[in-house]
C-alpha cells in the first residue's frame, strides 16, 4: 500500500436536502468505501444552477479534503460519474495543504451567501438571468442610428416611387 495523499473536491448534489448531514451522505458514503481520511467537509453554497443538470434547478456545492490512496482516485471518479445524488464533481490533488486552508470559511459557514435570500426578495419578473435577448440584441452587429435609418428609408421610399436615387453631386 502506497502513502495516502491529499486531495480537494467540489461536489455539486441535489438541494432538495434538508439538511446538510443528509445531502452530503452520498459523499461521505463513496469516501470511506474506499478508505479516504476525511480531513474537512463543508458545504459551500447552495445556488441556482445556470441550466438543468438531471432535471434539477438548484444545486448544493459540497467542498470536501480527504487523503487516499493514489490507486484508488480513478475508482473514486469513476464512482462519481455513476452516482445519481452527484450531479458532478472535481477533484484536485493537493500537494501542501495547510490546516488553516482545510479551516477556511466557504460562503455558507461566513455568512456570505444572499444567493437564497436575493431570490426571495426580487420581484418573480425581474430575473435577469431568464431574460432573453431582444431582437438586435447580442447578435454582435451595432444598432444604427434612427438617422441612418431614416435616410435609408427616404432611399427606399423613393426608389419604390421610380424616381432615381439623386447623389448629392447630382443635386448641386
Amino acid at each position: 500500500m502506497t502513502a495516502k495523499r491529499t486531495y480537494e473536491g467540489l461536489f455539486l448534489l441535489d438541494a432538495g436536502q434538508p439538511d446538510f448531514e443528509a445531502a452530503s451522505r452520498p459523499v461521505r458514503g463513496l469516501l470511506e468505501r474506499y478508505q479516504a481520511d476525511i480531513l474537512s467537509i463543508k458545504p459551500w453554497d447552495e445556488r441556482r444552477l445556470a441550466y438543468e443538470i438531471q432535471g434539477r434547478r438548484r444545486g448544493l456545492y459540497v467542498l470536501t479534503y480527504f487523503a487516499v490512496d493514489p490507486a484508488h482516485m480513478s475508482e473514486i471518479e469513476h464512482d462519481c460519474e455513476l452516482s445519481e445524488q452527484i450531479l458532478r464533481s472535481m477533484i484536485l490533488h493537493k500537494e501542501a495543504l495547510t490546516q488553516e486552508q482545510i479551516n477556511a470559511e466557504t460562503p455558507v459557514t461566513s455568512g456570505a451567501s444572499r444567493v437564497g435570500q436575493e431570490e426571495e426578495e426580487a420581484p418573480a419578473g425581474d430575473e435577469e438571468e431568464d431574460r432573453r435577448p431582444r431582437r438586435g440584441e447580442g447578435e454582435g452587429r451595432p444598432r444604427r442610428s434612427r438617422e441612418v435609418q431614416s435616410k435609408d428609408a427616404d432611399e427606399n421610399a423613393s426608389e419604390d416611387e421610380g424616381e432615381p436615387v439623386k447623389d448629392e453631386e447630382e443635386q448641386e
